[in-house]
């Protein structure tokens, strides 16, 4: 029971309030070469979390020894460790290459793809505008390796007009949906429903939303840059930039990000929740009975939720099904704290579908309609999670070797890697729900 965890120290509080809210070693690197000199530099960062060296198992296996997904497999329960994106780690032509021997396999499979170049740029975009420079590298070298010049690349950060209308729009959307969930809505939605279909409009918005839960993972846990990218070595991040875009600025990173309003009342939030009751959602989903055969083969009897019917005509649905209920069952932490992160995350985005899910999912007795008073009703170890999940939640750009110290002063190794993935996969089921204005169920 919370009450016989319940820790209600004022000494903990003040020194969770007195840590600095944001001191990130360097604000965003503005123009392309200092860019790419922060991904080459990753190469030599210490992870957050304990990263041994491949063992000789490792290396014989002939599987991919990419440091994010060893990280994942070290410290998250195997349940979890799905990126379920399609065709990036999710059902269809990579899960053929999920089962292959080698990195080299799963990159030609998925370069395979017709869309693969197009959802690179848009996780570049997304990846730029959370300066998460563990995935920029990786964009980088895929972008590259796809046959795209260095000058094309650049044109990514400054100069969209050289990519076609619908693409534009689709960075445009991925910028804002990264940046401002809480500002995104049906004029959002309608741009992109004048060049993508209904399913591609929702798949798009699934997909910006999943690369945003990649970026804050790997970002909070430091992952070093890896030194062999696809089967052989990556090569120099911070190659040359040609004189064109030597000095031009970003226009993608995040320097102009205004702070979160404060959470709203009780009284203003259970009006909001009543307007998602009878909200149309703004992408048509499909029906609750197609959505229902589809889960059936998982789950037979179970009614689906809007967030399942929205994800069920594509191909990565059971896989996001199940992961979603593994995280809520698997693990080793705390399942109120879990929600209680989940709850945060809502509340900051203003995701009114999840933040009611979260809340109805809830079994501890807490102050939660004011983050400070939610603070001071937890135990010290659960305020430190969830003053990083907000902070994870707001600015990931901004987390420290510090936040993470704190953390894992509460909790073990495990623990401090499934807070991470659960404030990460959080910021996704929010921006996928809200950005789609989901019909509230209860």
């Amino acid at each position: 029971m919370m009450s016989q965890l319940l820790v209600k120290s004022l000494v903990w509080y003040a020194v969770i309030l007195s840590l600095s809210p944001v001191s990130h070693a360097d604000e965003p690197a503005l123009t392309r070469p200092a860019m790419k000199q922060r991904l080459e530099a990753l190469k030599s960062r210490t992870s957050r979390l304990p990263l041994p060296p491949p063992t000789e198992a490792e290396k014989a296996s002939g599987r991919s020894l990419v440091n994010n997904g060893r990280l994942r497999a070290l410290y998250l329960p195997p349940s979890w460790t799905s990126f379920v994106i399609p065709g990036w780690g999710g059902s269809g032509a990579a899960r053929g290459a999920k089962s292959g021997t080698t990195a080299a396999a799963t990159l030609n499979s998925l370069q395979s793809r017709p869309d693969y170049g197009f959802k690179t740029r848009v996780f570049w975009v997304v990846s730029r505008a959370n300066d998460c420079q563990y995935c920029l590298g990786h964009q980088e070298l895929k972008l590259k390796r796809a046959g795209m010049t260095e000058d094309q690349v650049a044109a990514l950060d400054s100069d969209w007009s050289q990519f076609d209308r619908a693409e534009q729009v689709a960075m445009r959307i991925a910028r804002k949906l990264t940046l401002e969930p809480q500002h995104f809505g049906s004029n959002e939605v309608q741009d992109l429903l004048r060049h993508y279909s209904l399913a591609e409009t929702r798949d798009l918005l699934y997909t910006i939303a999943r690369y945003n839960a990649v970026n804050r993972w790997t970002t909070a846990t430091g992952i070093p840059q890896d030194q062999v990218f696809g089967g052989e070595a990556s090569g120099p991040l911070d190659s040359p930039t040609s004189e064109k875009y030597a000095s031009v600025q970003s226009t993608v990173a995040p320097t102009d990000l205004t702070p979160r309003a404060p959470w709203e009342s009780q009284e203003v939030f259970e009006q909001r929740l009543t307007e998602a009751r009878s909200r149309t959602p703004l992408v048509a989903i499909p029906s609750k009975e197609s959505a229902s055969e589809v889960l059936s083969s998982e789950v037979p009897g179970v009614i689906p939720p809007q967030w399942f019917c929205a994800l069920s005509d594509q191909s990565i649905a059971l896989e996001a099904w199940a992961q979603r209920q593994a995280m809520m069952r698997d693990g080793k932490t705390s399942l109120d704290l879990r929600v209680l992160i989940a709850w945060v995350t809502a509340r900051e985005n203003r995701a009114w579908y999840a933040a009611a899910h979260a809340r109805a999912r809830l079994s501890a007795d807490v102050a939660l309609y004011d983050f400070d008073q939610l603070l001071q009703s937890v135990p010290a170890g659960w305020a430190t999670a969830l003053q990083l999940a907000r902070k994870l939640t707001t600015s990931p750009q901004s987390i420290t070797d510090a936040d993470i110290s704190a953390l894992r002063e509460h909790f073990s190794d495990h623990e401090t890697a499934e807070i991470i993935q659960l404030i990460a996969d959080a910021n996704a089921f929010d921006r996928f729900t809200e950005s789609l204005q989901l019909t509230l169920e209860f």
